[in-house]
């Protein structure tokens, strides 16, 4: 910004005499561009690097300190093989780590306990859970720290990352805290059951274990991938007094608050959201994201896992279980009056509390209104052209991510296995891509509108859309305000000392120093994006490079060899190449990055194609398919021929009509993780036992009718979905009993609030044992009630027509991969 424009200021410098641009001249302000950005680009890589993993310790680190070579003696055992709750496999795991918090001198318990999950009528995940339980007792406890970890898998995933990492993690800070003195509070150490079915288990610990009825604060390990710094993505509300605790504490701190905001409005859930909901709880959830390829597949064994990302997930957790072991929890353990601002900068936790986040805001909207007053008193640029820098501006903020999301599609065109994928199996080159496209596509914004309108009026519309986004994500997500409001801040005051001195030593400096405040604050989180986000979600990290872009304009300014007024006085064709070079170079790079990338992401035994397909029969018609929720890959498309709604196919989602698509909550709703469009292809009819549907009572008392129903299985399954269409009646009470949950399960649970209240209603079983599962209905109205059960099991081996997938070629990461469905209905007049 620090440019005279091609505007009344350049027109005195000619009338004055005032000499064309010199080679000399130009190849220094390029040369000068060029070390610019080299410094960018230094600082850029030293705040990424700065969040990675740290080197792991052996077996021989001290006692008192988290090993991560010990903590994958753990991992090793427990992820040998896909275990999934209910499966024998989850009960070797379980005694597993009963043996060694006995060996750890503790006293575990299991929690056995009938769990349910409900976030719909259509939508109610239930299962018999068995909770692990130990306490480090504290000298003068002033509340409970819960760490917390679930020990089940995916239908078809090892889970080493997924999560024996955060299992593990858990069992070597207890043996560390066992090998030094005892903290001031108790430490409640909850591994739990289930979470890969709905977050069952949590919810079951929190309803049925008086250790949950006094709330606390909880710590829980994730992981969505294998690799990666570990992000601290999600706390309670109110996470002033976490925040700068875990600033203060954490020794490999990633941590954004912009990250808070965004989980807060996605749909997923962990454990650690059953906590928040109850209320009683406060706490952080932390999470390593990259290699997300393998997540929730078989490749997700402890071969792939990092340790260095164990090792930070164990050595923040260690000290971050110290610290709250020692304070006063009164002061953790309750919301703070409000949220902290704070972000990762060079392997620190910057912070500041939430209520600046509106002041700041305000004073870069001030702040962009004196650099426009400067502009134009210094006739730097006109109101007008202001105007049309602001208005140019929005070009490259809306291509640039554009532009990535067409990167991914046309990667998927070439390669359609990635069409379901969260990330590919070796992204950096394609990330670093993305990133190199972004800049060029701002870059030929730049060259486009520096002669027209001037590097100023360029320059401030950058700074008006950064301001302006500042002032957007304050009013709807002030964790993320930071992201645009401090570049916004930074670039304003180097405009403002730029276009007030002369001396051009000083206004480099001045725009340099803006632009490193901008790379400090945005690299760390563009990294943490794409790590978090995947490649299919490109265009966020590409969107928050431009605001880089849009805070280091001036900055970047340097690389064209002629001054924006310079260019007023150059030959028209001298100056269109050497202007052209700047962007075209750019672009140029990303192409020979996103070629080689796509190249290098070639699928192969090691980086299987993930493949989706399931089996959905029929067995009152002997109707079968075969089905997807992913476009037809070369594998999968023998099997596959037509794209149509899930309830014209799925037998367990018709809901007694005669004709009509049904809604996207009664597809995905009478059997969980379906999606309401999906392939479909015909089947062959396989010879499969349907599921035992047995009415034990109906009873009608006025309008009020109650319907009995037992279910079983009729053979091993992962899970059993029951369902009623009360026709043109209401169910207003659903009980779930289960001979699965013993004594401990109580006689079962009434489901209320969001379980009720509609014409129909499913309940998710998962994890029955032959004994299956009772529901017992209250129905309002006198009309048909239509029941249906359907059982899933996992494998599709041995169907007719069924071909094993070839090398190259694996199950993809969905919970609906590999589904067996077998369904069956009855109608009650």
């Amino acid at each position: 910004m620090a440019d005279t424009s091609g505007s009344d200021h350049a027109k005195h410098e000619r009338a004055a005499g005032a000499p064309g641009p010199s080679r000399a001249g130009s190849a220094v302000r390029f040369l000068t561009g060029i070390g610019a950005l080299f410094v960018l680009a230094g600082f850029a890589a030293w705040s990424v690097l700065s969040l990675h993993a740290p080197s792991p310790a052996g077996v021989d680190a001290p006692p008192a300190s988290f090993s991560a070579d010990r903590a994958m003696e753990h991992v090793e055992q427990s992820a040998r093989v896909p275990h999934p709750t209910g499966s024998a496999a989850n009960d070797e795991v379980r005694a597993h780590l009963i043996d060694r918090l006995t060996g750890l001198g503790l006293q575990p318990r299991v929690n056995s306990t009938l769990g349910v999950v409900v976030r719909g009528p259509d939508r109610v995940n239930a299962a018999a859970v068995d909770n692990i339980v130990a306490v480090i007792p504290g000298t003068d406890s002033t509340g409970r720290v819960f760490l917390a970890a679930h020990y089940d898998s995916a239908q078809f995933s090892p889970g080493a990352g997924d999560d024996s990492a955060g299992t593990a993690t858990i069992l070597e800070i207890a043996r560390a805290l066992q090998d030094a003195p005892p903290l001031r509070n108790d430490v409640v150490l909850l591994f739990t059951d289930a979470e890969e079915s709905g977050t069952i288990g949590s919810e079951g610990f929190l309803a049925s274990d008086p250790l949950a009825a006094d709330g606390g604060v909880v710590l829980n390990f994730e992981a969505r991938g294998a690799s990666g710094p570990v992000v601290m993505f999600e706390t309670s509300e109110g996470n002033a007094a976490l925040a700068r605790l875990y600033a203060a504490t954490a020794p490999h701190p990633a941590a954004t608050s912009a990250a808070v905001e965004v989980y807060r409005r996605l749909r997923n859930n962990t454990d650690f959201t059953n906590f928040l909901n109850s209320g009683d709880f406060t706490g952080m959830n932390s999470a390593f994201f990259d290699g997300a390829a393998v997540y929730h597949t078989p490749q997700d064994v402890p071969e792939r896992l990092s340790r260095a990302s164990l090792q930070a997930m164990g050595d923040n957790g260690l000290a971050l279980t110290r610290a709250l072991g020692s304070a006063d929890l009164a002061d953790f353990a309750r919301p703070a009056p409000h949220d902290e601002t704070y972000f990762t900068v060079l392997g620190s936790v910057a912070h500041y509390p939430g209520p600046w986040v509106w002041p700041l805001a305000g004073l870069s909207v001030v702040l962009t209104g004196a650099v426009a007053a400067i502009a134009w008193r210094t006739r730097r640029a006109t109101a007008l052209r202001l105007v049309a820098g602001t208005a140019a501006a929005l070009v490259p903020l809306v291509i640039a991510p554009l532009a990535a999301y067409g990167v991914w599609r046309l990667l998927v065109l070439i390669r359609p296995g990635y069409g379901s994928v969260l990330d590919l199996w070796r992204p950096a080159l394609l990330r670093i891509g993305i990133i190199v496209l972004a800049v060029a596509v701002f870059l030929a914004f730049l060259a486009l509108t520096r002669r027209r309108i001037g590097t100023a009026a360029a320059g401030f519309g950058c700074l008006v859309w950064l301001t302006a986004l500042g002032v957007v994500f304050a009013a709807l997500a002030p964790g993320a305000a930071y992201l645009a409001t401090l570049p916004a801040l930074a670039t304003g005051i180097a405009a403002a000392v730029a276009l007030s001195v002369r001396m051009p030593w000083l206004r480099v400096t001045a725009t340099l120093a803006g632009s490193l405040v901008a790379v400090l604050v945005l690299a760390p989180a563009i990294a943490m994006f794409f790590a978090s986000l995947g490649m299919p979600m490109a265009a966020g990290p590409a969107l928050f490079t431009v605001l880089l872009c849009f805070a280091a304009a001036p900055t970047l300014d340097l690389l064209f060899s002629m001054s924006a007024a310079e260019s007023t006085t150059a030959g028209g064709r001298r100056y269109r190449l050497a202007t052209a070079a700047v962007p075209m170079t750019a672009f140029a790079s990303a192409a020979i990055l996103l070629g080689v990338g796509t190249d290098v992401n070639d699928f192969d035994a090691r980086h299987p194609e993930p493949a989706q397909l399931m089996y959905a029969l029929d067995a009152d018609t002997g109707s079968a398919h075969w089905l997807s929720e992913n476009p037809p890959t070369d594998y999968t498309r023998r099997y596959l021929d037509a794209e149509a709604e899930a309830g014209d196919y799925l037998p367990f989602t018709r809901s007694g009509r005669e004709s009509g698509p049904l809604e996207p909550a009664e597809v995905s709703g009478y059997f969980p993780y379906i999606h309401q469009r999906v392939q479909v292809g015909p089947a062959p009819t396989a010879e499969l036992p349907a599921p035992a549907l047995d009415v034990v009572s109906d009873v009608q008392a006025g309008r009020l009718r109650t319907i009995t129903v037992h279910a079983a299985p009729g053979r091993p399954v992962r899970m059993i979905t029951v369902g009623v269409d009360a026709g043109g009646g209401t169910v207003e009470g659903v009980r779930i009993e289960s001979a699965d949950a013993g004594e401990a399960g109580g006689e079962g649970r009434d489901l209320g609030g969001d379980a009720v209240g509609s014409s129909t209603s499913a309940v998710t079983f998962h994890g029955p044992t032959s004994l299956g599962i009772t529901l017992r209905y209250r129905i309002s109205g006198d009309g048909p009630v239509r029941l249906r059960a359907v059982g899933g099991s996992d494998g599709l081996d041995g169907l007719p027509g069924y071909v094993a997938p070839p090398d190259g070629v694996d199950i993809a990461g969905t919970h609906s991969s590999g589904l067996l469905m077998v369904a069956t209905e009855r109608v009650l007049d």
